[in-house]
């Protein structure tokens, strides 16, 4: 019985990872689709139709178990919707032109310290010595990516690498959010919930711009496919195995996916030509080594 338990947990273990590593793969690549379409449609237009097409994705899953939804947290399902993913798909798209793709997925990596800081103030999680060290080192770091600029030389100037910032502490609120009063809600109907709710106020928003005449023209057609992939594979499936990697681990563990996320995003923005300095390079380590302490136990 003990034996049995032992392979139970480090199957757990196991599965936690590979799921870890396959989100980094999905988000990680995720800045290189944004750049891939910023030229032809608006921060708004691309926010709004990915999170539109991954509610759309999910919606057979909150259609089927709509007899089970936990109505009393439909706020919070909505409120983890907002924070998780239609506020922070809006800002990386709008900074998808203004950044290298490269460092917008580095700046992914102070979400656990967002996170940590989040919990703290908010949902009375303690915060030891060496988590402090590595709060100060993750804000440290945080400055020199929000002062890399793009052309490889610091920038004291670059409000986008800020507003990046700015999505991850909305990550970290979700994963608060999700850790502490969402733990009970199945994964599938998490994300399906949560992203069917806010992808019907992205489609409401689609109605307002000139997405849907834009997509139909034939110079953009191809296009389709790049948000097909963001949204119902980098924002749909991914977040159901976001939500399911909290609920067998922790918040803090996956918000650990940060720890790939920028290897990812720098291979793929060197393989598309982008410049990555020293500063990049020297931001992230100290980002990551804050982040390991954060998490180490």
């Amino acid at each position: 019985m003990v034996n049995k338990a032992i392979k139970l947990r480090e199957n757990k273990i196991l599965l936690a990872w590979i799921i870890l590593v396959l989100l980094a793969l999905f988000w990680g690549m995720s800045f290189i689709m944004i750049k891939r379409v910023v030229h032809a449609f608006t921060p708004i237009e691309i926010g709004a139709a990915r999170i539109f097409i991954a509610g759309l994705t999910l919606s057979p899953w909150a259609f089927t178990s709509i007899s089970t939804f936990p109505k009393k947290k439909g706020l919070l399902l909505v409120l983890s919707g907002l924070m998780g993913y239609l506020l922070p798909a809006f800002i990386f798209a709008t900074i998808g032109s203004k950044i290298n793709s490269s460092l917008a997925g580095t700046l992914n990596s102070t979400t656990p310290i967002f996170v940590l800081v989040i919990g703290a103030m908010f949902f009375a999680r303690k915060i030891l010595k060496f988590q402090v060290i590595g709060l100060i080192l993750g804000f440290f770091g945080s400055l020199l990516l929000i002062f890399s600029g793009s052309n490889g030389n610091l920038d004291f100037n670059n409000p986008y690498a800020l507003l990046g910032i700015g999505a991850t502490v909305m990550y970290g609120i979700n994963g608060n959010l999700i850790g502490n009063y969402l733990m009970d809600v199945k994964p599938m109907q998490l994300s399906a919930y949560s992203l069917f709710s806010v992808g019907l106020i992205a489609f409401v928003i689609l109605l307002f711009t000139d997405f849907f005449s834009k997509i139909l023209m034939p110079q953009n057609t191809h296009l389709l496919i790049y948000l097909l992939i963001l949204g119902a594979l980098n924002s749909g499936f991914a977040a159901v195995l976001f939500n399911f990697l909290i609920q067998i681990s922790s918040p803090i563990f996956a918000s650990s996916v940060t720890y790939l996320i920028p290897v990812v995003a720098v291979i793929a923005g060197i393989l598309d030509g982008e410049v990555i300095s020293f500063w990049h390079f020297a931001g992230m380590g100290v980002i990551l080594t804050g982040v390991y302490l954060i998490n180490k136990k």
